[in-house]
Formats: C-alpha cells, sequence, structure tokens
C-alpha cells in the first residue's frame, strides 16, 4: 500500500491518455472581462472632447473653431428653473400657482407671467428676509390674491394639468 492518497474512482498510477480538464468556461470568462475592460479603457482615453464631431477630426475641428469667427445663428437663451432654497422650500408648500392649473407652487413648472416662477422668486426673497409663515402667507395674499393659499379654497381650474408649459 501507497501512503499517499489517491481520489475516489482513480485506482494508484494513472492512465495514459487522461487528460486533465481545465475549467473552460471561467478561463473564456476572465478573458472576455479583460476584454471589455481594456475596450472601455481605450474608448475613455480616446474619446473626443465634448461637442466636437469625432477621431481626427475633433482636433481639427477644435482648432479651426479657436481661429474662425463665430458663425451667425439663432441663440438659444433657456433660463434655468428656480432652485429654492431649503427654507423657501418648506414656505412653498404653502401655496398653489395662480396661473390657473392650480398645481401646486412646488410643483408647477410654468412660465407665464405671474406663475411659479415669479411666485418662486418671491417665496425665495420672503425666505431671505426671514419671515415667519404667517406673515409670508399675508405677503403672498398681497402680492398674488387668497387663491395661492393652499388653505384657501381652489378657484376653477382654467388651464388643464396635462398642457404642457
Amino acid at each position: 500500500m501507497s501512503d499517499t492518497t489517491q481520489p475516489p474512482g482513480h485506482g494508484g498510477a494513472p492512465q495514459a491518455g487522461a487528460t486533465r480538464s481545465l475549467p473552460i468556461a471561467a478561463i473564456a470568462g476572465a478573458l472576455v472581462l479583460v476584454g471589455l475592460i481594456g475596450i472601455a479603457l481605450y474608448r475613455r482615453s480616446a474619446a473626443p472632447p465634448a461637442g466636437a464631431a469625432g477621431g481626427a477630426a475633433a482636433a481639427g475641428a477644435t482648432q479651426a473653431a479657436d481661429t474662425a469667427a463665430p458663425e451667425a445663428g439663432t441663440a438659444i437663451a433657456a433660463r434655468a428653473p428656480i432652485l429654492l432654497s431649503p427654507e423657501a422650500a418648506i414656505l412653498a408648500e404653502r401655496y398653489r400657482c395662480v396661473c390657473g392649473c392650480n398645481d401646486p407652487l412646488g410643483v408647477c413648472t410654468c412660465r407665464l407671467p405671474g406663475g411659479s416662477e415669479d411666485m418662486k422668486e418671491f417665496v425665495q426673497d420672503l425666505a431671505r428676509q426671514g419671515l415667519t409663515p404667517d406673515e409670508a402667507d399675508r405677503a403672498m395674499t398681497a402680492k398674488f390674491g387668497a387663491a395661492a393659499l393652499l388653505s384657501q379654497p381652489a378657484p376653477p381650474q382654467t388651464q388643464p394639468s396635462h398642457v404642457a408649459r
């Protein structure tokens, strides 16, 4: 008898022609993973500058844009949405938009004159002044009317809430 222990099913000496099985699926998975990581790193390092057209044309386009006069076209002017401070956001929960949609002020995004943007700017100013909620209610009622208070009954809806504003 021998001192070495053989796995069950193997009786002593290895058989001629027996092959050792490799975990081919694990090796293939590792190779695929390494390949994907390599591609991601290559793409990241070779990415063109933001807004440029792609590849070698991007470098030429950037150089040409630096030396050429700006092209005439239609200017796009967009206003960023009003971002309320935490104090103003708490105050805004007390009001509804008076644009005609009757949505709560924090939800409405209309850009109508006297609508949510004007109201949010006013609420932001009230919060900066440090007014109490009752003082802010009086100021909102004075400027936008009693319909601005959520505690008051809502006026008839004049603008459907599903209409894009």
